[in-house]
């Protein structure tokens, strides 16, 4: 129960939910609004426990993904959106989704961790770019990403608050492009993120000069000086890939992906891992083909 409180929280928070996790807590235990809460934002998390709940009966009976349990479950999810859970765009991909999760589900056990969720952030993107209800599309995709997760024994993948602005922006660029594959590839690297504070905002420096301090205390006569303490060197922190690749593209825009894979140290899958993601962000732009172009940095 406490990882539905969890999942919910953060989902309606990608919607633009302002409560705290104590808030939605105390709304989902005890039925109670916190003051200067829309009622909106409130239903949608009212609704989406509702529906997280249902997927996670379901995967404990190991229920057949279909079309019809996929509307159902929109239904919950959608109950105060103002739409209609039965009138979908194209059911052809609720049928591709199902098919997806039920291939899984004949392999729980067998399959590796990483191809499970790999097919479940796949079943995020194909709902959020095809839309095929009205409204509730991203939020409904990460209900069933969770759900085929449940299913298959793994750890739940919540979007921690200080990776929203860049989930949504790969998945907005993801949409709109239809590369699907940096979605997928982005979310792999992000599936475990441990939790970590919701308002975790690092202390701006000070900008005034700092107050003086205060005076020492007088050594007593003839007693000598203790030595001042050593300070240890403080470790540079070493460049992310991305940083690596940035700045290495910078002085030489011709390199390949072999040969930033042997500069940075990486394979070369996962210098394309990081270039895919980097175009997905508007950082890097490649001009030219494959061979012979050479690459832009933004």
């Amino acid at each position: 129960m406490n990882k539905i409180y969890e999942i919910v929280q953060a989902s309606a928070a990608l919607e633009g939910s302002t409560l705290t996790p104590s808030e939605c807590r105390r709304l989902l235990d005890e039925g109670v609004s916190s003051e200067g809460k829309t009622i909106a934002e409130q239903l949608l998390c009212l609704n989406l426990r509702a529906a997280y709940e249902k997927c996670f009966r379901l995967a404990a009976d190991h229920e057949f993904w279909s079309v019809y349990r996929l509307k159902a479950i929109a239904a919950v999810a959608l109950r105060d959106a103002g739409v209609s859970a039965e009138n979908v765009s194209d059911e052809a991909v609720l049928r591709k989704v199902c098919d997806m999760a039920n291939s899984r589900r004949l392999h729980i056990g067998s399959d590796s961790p990483a191809e499970q969720y790999k097919a479940s952030f796949e079943i995020h993107y194909l709902i959020s770019v095809h839309k095929p209800w009205e409204a509730g599309n991203d939020y409904i995709g990460r209900l069933l990403m969770n759900y085929l997760q449940n299913e298959c024994r793994l750890e739940p993948t919540v979007i921690r608050p200080s990776k929203r602005a860049e989930y949504l922006r790969i998945l907005g660029v993801a949409k709109r492009e239809e590369i699907g594959e940096v979605f997928v590839s982005y979310m792999c690297e992000h599936c475990c993120d441990k939790p970590e504070k919701e308002a975790e905002t690092p202390k701006a420096a000070p900008t005034e000069s700092p107050a003086p301090a205060a005076s020492a205390p007088r050594r007593a006569a003839g007693r000598p000086a203790k030595p001042a303490a050593s300070v240890p060197d403080i470790p540079q922190a070493r460049p992310s890939s991305r940083e690596a690749i940035l700045a290495l593209l910078k002085k030489n825009p011709y390199m390949s992906t072999r040969d930033l894979a042997a500069e940075i140290g990486i394979s070369a899958k996962g210098v394309e891992k990081q270039l895919g993601i980097l175009k997905a962000n508007g950082q890097l732009r490649r001009v030219g083909p494959d061979k012979g172009g050479k690459w832009v940095v933004l």
